[in-house]
């Protein structure tokens, strides 16, 4: 794809500071290490699981924040998302007018989803980074993603007088050494999305794997992390396999704005059933 007529096209986000799959691995990594510190055998055993704070794949996970990688943004916040496809949802990045479509029917699935499994859930404007101009409430912000081509949304949510932050990812679980944060020139092919996966490393009831009656692969993990105050971040999250070789990740989480900002509700405004709801509604509407 011509990198100026994609730039034309979509336009360019500021970059972010948002850093939610560090914050969840660096917790990861602590988990692990405490269960191992006791063996040394044990930790020559799970020494790569350490290092990348998931379960090895076969191909190395990539820390994926779509903040640490360029980003595109693709009508921040539309006044109004087109209907949703009659016939499915197909993930279209062949040319940028292609990547727009897609965006914008993510969008609709997104808010279309949410509405139904968590109805007195508003959108909300979120800030991220310092001097950020202010946008309209009542849509999430959309971003495309490029090299490879994936679609972010993110924004703040209110329920019963509190406030948080809600995030999607779709993206490839591979992508090639051309393209991708963090890839060495001559690695290859390797993991592009953070695919989640139960492992051993994890705390019992943290991580749950499953599939639903229409088949779809699905994993939900529950995350802490130390913030401020002795409080404690927790993060609710939902990945979801889809066709065309991607994942979608639907991501809930208790504090609202950019990295390091102070929680803000005790637990996320979406519960977990709430959010595997959303996550396998928008993830049956994605056609090959």
């Amino acid at each position: 794809m011509n990198q100026q007529i994609f730039d034309e096209r979509i336009g360019t986000a500021p970059p972010s500071t948002v850093d939610v799959d560090r914050i969840i691995q660096r917790q990861r990594r602590r988990s692990l290490l405490r269960r191992v510190a006791g063996g040394g055998s044990a930790l020559a055993a799970t020494g790569l699981a350490i290092a990348v704070g998931v379960a090895p794949t076969g191909a190395r996970p990539q820390p994926g924040p779509p903040v640490a990688a360029p980003a595109v943004s693709a009508s921040a916040v539309p006044s109004a998302f087109p209907s949703p496809p009659t016939s499915g949802l197909r993930l279209d990045t062949s040319n940028p007018k292609a990547i727009q479509q897609t965006l914008d029917q993510l969008g609709v699935a997104l808010e279309t989803a949410v509405a139904g499994a968590a109805p007195a859930v508003r959108w909300i404007y979120m800030p991220d980074v310092p001097g950020e101009k202010r946008l309209p409430d009542g849509h999430p912000t959309m971003y495309a993603e490029r090299d490879p081509v994936g679609f972010v949304a993110r924004s703040g949510v209110a329920r019963h007088g509190k406030k948080a932050g809600l995030y999607m990812w779709v993206r490839p679980d591979t992508c090639s050494s051309q393209g991708g944060a963090g890839l060495d020139p001559d690695s290859g092919p390797r993991v592009c999305s953070l695919v989640l996966e139960c492992d051993h490393g994890m705390k019992a009831g943290t991580c749950q794997a499953s599939t639903t009656t229409k088949g779809l692969e699905v994993v939900e993990t529950t995350e802490t992390s130390p913030a401020k105050n002795g409080k404690q971040y927790r993060f609710y999250q939902v990945q979801v396999k889809l066709p065309q070789g991607y994942y979608l990740r639907l991501l809930a989480v208790n504090y609202f704005g950019g990295d390091g900002s102070e929680v803000t509700s005790e637990s996320p405004l979406l519960t977990k059933a709430e959010l595997r709801t959303a996550a396998t509604a928008i993830a049956a509407q994605v056609v090959s």
